[in-house]
């Protein structure tokens, strides 16, 4: 009996890591992607992937064996489908696993131009929100794709924060729909959208295309406090939007605090978001000016042009609506971009897992950053995660990395990994805290050097929160 059940919506065979040539930054002309999964226990195991085509006929089956605390990646050589397909994959394990998707856009060449990366669902939801849309919105666009997860065919009703509406007929078990705002009727360039399907659960994920790619998961549900792991601004040219959707019936105010790890000082920033809207926070606190006359109930005390790298969480939310949001980064400069969805802080567990950690893999490199949720300051030391993979020569490597400093309360750890684990390293990584603590945190990946100039080599994720 299989135990565990993923879902990747966006699934089309990559060679990941092969080496890209320098390309001036456009818009992709088609897609590919590739698959890690992190088996989360001791135990070896056996899964199997699913994959289904858009109409949701399945296409073909992959069984496997994973070994314990093992990262398997499956790349465009060891999926059996074609070139060309276009579809999702579902995943079965006896053990409990965790996956990631990574997406690739390519130029009319089939050359990779842009990254992206999204985790794969462990259920669906029958109302999903998405806080971050866009048509024409200085060359960037959104399309999501649909995918029911249930045993019943099901109808789903999409409306918009801007008024628009559309819909999804008959959409069947494990078959997937895709919507392109580009279609559709929007005047606004940003906005958002709740999806509501009538008879089964569904599962949706978001891609942002433009110069850089970005993609997210919409949200099953909302938190009165969402907190937001990695705020990177004025980092060497990065800079950090956070869209914050009110899924809830009436407005709210609402507070987010900024707490700083690596630089900047402690601040706030306070918008009105309406019902059913969103609004931007941190882009136009610390990174770029506009004028703020729409709102009367703005504030902020935050530093215009500080470098500033830590974290951010909802402190205050005068009507207690349940809210979602989802934090896009960008380097307008090198075209590098990465997108990743909001936690509610009531999620965090003693142990998070990363299915993908890297180190000189190609000139990719990854960090985490680390938010402590709970109730109590972890002292420096007992956060340890256990690293395990393979270097470039296929040496197995397995090292601890542990914070070195006391993590505060809504305090993170972020680290990076160029150079501290092993040359050509490719595994993944399970951390744990001390008894008690509460952890939720997301990982970036990014490629440097000549091979990654003018491609948009940064892609963001989510760590997943597991059980110890």
């Amino acid at each position: 009996m299989f135990k565990k059940f993923l879902s990747l919506v966006f699934a089309i065979a990559l060679a990941f890591g092969v080496l890209s040539v320098p390309v001036q930054a456009a818009v992709p002309v088609s897609y590919e992607s590739s698959i890690q999964l992190r088996n989360l226990t001791d135990s070896e195991g056996t899964i199997t992937l699913t994959f289904y085509d858009l109409s949701g006929e399945e296409v073909a089956s992959v069984p496997d064996e994973i070994a314990a605390n093992e990262t398997k990646s499956y790349y465009q050589s060891s999926m059996p489908v074609d070139a060309g397909f276009n579809g999702s994959v579902v995943i079965a394990s006896s053990v409990e696993v965790a996956a990631e998707s990574n997406i690739v856009g390519l130029n009319s060449s089939n050359k990779p131009i842009s990254y992206a990366a999204y985790g794969g669902f462990s259920e669906g939801s029958s109302e999903v929100y998405l806080p971050t849309l866009f048509k024409n919105n200085y060359g960037y666009n959104t399309f999501y794709y649909v995918q029911n997860t249930g045993s019943v065919a099901t109808d789903v009703e999409i409306t918009y924060s801007d008024g628009i509406t559309n819909s999804i007929s008959d959409l069947q078990p494990g078959q997937s729909h895709i919507i392109k705002q580009l279609d559709e009727a929007h005047t606004p360039k940003v906005f958002s959208g709740t999806l509501t399907s009538t008879d089964s659960q569904i599962a949706v994920t978001v891609v942002e295309e433009g110069n850089t790619l970005f993609s997210y998961n919409g949200f099953g549900s909302g938190s009165t406090s969402p907190i937001m792991p990695l705020v990177n601004q004025n980092n060497y040219g990065y800079f950090t939007g956070i869209q914050i959707q009110n899924t809830g019936a009436i407005e709210t105010i609402v507070t987010v605090t900024y707490t700083p790890s690596m630089a900047g000082t402690a601040c706030i920033e306070k918008r009105t978001i309406p019902a059913g809207g969103s609004k931007t926070f941190s882009q136009f606190v610390f990174y770029q000016s506009q004028s703020e006359t729409g709102d009367p109930n703005f504030e902020t005390d935050c530093v215009m042009g500080q470098t500033f790298i830590g974290s951010g969480k909802v402190t205050v939310n005068s009507a207690s609506m349940p809210l979602v949001a989802v934090v896009n980064q960008l380097q307008i400069a090198d075209n590098k971009g990465g997108a990743y969805a909001a936690f509610d802080p009531a999620s965090g567990l003693q142990k998070i897992v990363y299915p993908l950690i890297m180190d000189r893999n190609y000139g990719y490199f990854t960090s985490w950053s680390i938010v402590n949720v709970g109730t109590s300051a972890i002292p420096a030391g007992s956060l340890i995660c256990n690293v395990t993979g393979k270097d470039k020569g296929g040496n197995p490597i397995d090292i601890d990395l542990e914070n070195d400093v006391e993590i505060p309360v809504d305090g993170s750890w972020t680290l990076n990994h160029l150079n501290i684990i092993a040359d050509g390293f490719v595994g993944g990584a399970t951390c744990l805290g001390p008894a008690g603590s509460q952890l939720i945190g997301t990982s970036n990946q990014l490629g440097t050097g000549i091979n990654w100039t003018g491609v948009d080599s940064l892609l963001v994720s989510e760590g997943f929160v597991v059980a110890p």
